[in-house]
């Protein structure tokens, strides 16, 4: 375990600590629950770190994962901001390696985002602490992946460095909610509102009755993820719309979506919505409440029912839902795509970055994975041959794991 005390920011002087046990997790859990409602996504939760980390963490040839939570301390000891995170060492074993700091949830887009987990006001100071701290304690880590940064973050010299670079950025879609659909309706777009006529008039049209059903019960979670899992197998499928990933493809993925389903259903947080259309499930999605937030994740339905337009109808029921349930927010996911952009949602930017540790054995072996990650990319061969450091079949290695829906 290593504790640095970083210089301290303008509002508080700041302690880091790293905890690599699994026990952590539950020497945490009740400071950590009290920090994750005010972050109004399910990634931020005690419950999807800790199930992540029993189902999901690389324990192979070509990846390992090793825990490394570091939490951040006031000089008093209040917790203000956890970092979830492992360091990913590739390949596992063998003196050439990478290892790679990195938020829990590095998978192919179950977790969508990933970051710093604080209340708003810490979240600058805490990134700030967390890279400073990193710095100071080195011995660990090559590369320092760090996701979901505010956009008003300033890094001095660490950002000027050239073991430092900017990578990108995501954006976040959200609906503030008013206390009525109607008042909420006639805010939108003239394009959303004649898309919404047209969902609910042509199930009429064709002689077809709907009704929308809230999955909620822990005992009630594997039907309803049995039928998710069908309908997001569905959608995947499809040649003739915009090509959706199945991002459950694999038993590990369905292992942990139904172990994080039955967590959030046991607290009372899962919303599994199911639009029935004459007695069959059309069109389904999984949600989480977090606190005042209503998180929408990702859907499927039957493609028979794609042109009476099912998942619009699907959305604008959980937006009904979350207004008549008195939610403050809806959260679109990320992604920046026409099914979010067209409800007209505030949208909110975080930034993500890498850095190299100022080690020659940092640089060095940045620049080797950073030459392996092109050529597996224009070599097709290179791509299957290097499949087992990758953490599930199909899959890709790479530098950044930024999800969309």
């Amino acid at each position: 375990m290593s504790i640095y005390r970083p210089p301290a920011p303008a509002d508080a002087a700041l302690v880091v600590e790293e905890h690599v046990s699994p026990e952590a997790f539950s020497a945490l859990e009740s400071e950590w629950r009290k920090l994750e409602t005010s972050s109004g996504v399910p990634f931020a939760s005690f419950d999807w770190a800790r199930t992540w980390w029993e189902h999901l963490r690389g324990e192979k040839l070509g990846v390992r994962d090793s825990l490394s939570l570091r939490t951040v301390r006031t000089a008093d000891g209040q917790l203000v901001a956890i970092a979830p995170m492992v360091i990913s060492r590739r390949p596992s074993v063998g003196p050439i390696c990478v290892r790679q700091l990195q938020f829990i949830g590095a998978d192919p887009n179950i977790t969508e985002l990933r970051g710093l987990i604080a209340r708003p006001e810490w979240q600058v100071p805490g990134y700030r602490a967390l890279v400073q701290h990193a710095l100071q304690n080195t011995a660990g880590w090559d590369t320092l992946q760090l996701l979901g940064v505010p956009t008003e973050l300033d890094l001095g010299v660490v950002a000027e460095s050239p073991d430092f670079e900017w990578s990108g950025e995501t954006s976040e879609f959200q609906l503030a909610l008013p206390d009525s659909w109607e008042t909420f309706r006639s805010g939108l777009p003239r394009n959303i509102k004649e898309s919404l006529r047209k969902c609910y008039n042509s199930l009429k049209r064709a002689g077809l009755s709907f009704r929308f059903d809230v999955v909620t019960r822990a005992e009630d979670v594997g039907p309803a993820l049995d039928c998710f899992l069908k309908l997001h197998a569905a959608r995947a499928a499809r040649t003739d719309t915009i090509a959706h990933p199945n991002v459950f493809a694999t038993p590990e993925s369905q292992q942990f979506l139904r172990a994080i389903c039955e967590r959030f259903a046991e607290r009372g947080c899962l919303r599994i919505f199911q639009l029935m259309v004459d007695g069959r499930v059309a069109a389904i999605r999984v949600a989480f409440v977090i606190g005042n937030t209503l998180y929408l994740y990702f859907s499927g339905y039957e493609p028979e029912f794609a042109q009476y337009g099912v998942m619009t109808t699907t959305v604008a029921e959980a937006i009904k839902y979350a207004i008549a349930n008195g939610l403050e927010r809806v959260h679109l996911s990320a992604g920046n795509d026409v099914s979010k952009t067209r409800w007209r949602p505030t949208v909110k930017l975080t930034r993500q970055a890498m850095l190299v540790a100022p080690s020659a054995r940092a640089h060095l072996t940045h620049r080797m994975y950073r030459g392996a990650l092109n050529a597996i990319q224009t070599v097709p061969g290179l791509k299957r041959a290097t499949s087992f450091l990758t953490r599930r079949p199909g899959s890709t290695v790479s530098l950044h794991a930024v999800s969309s829906h």
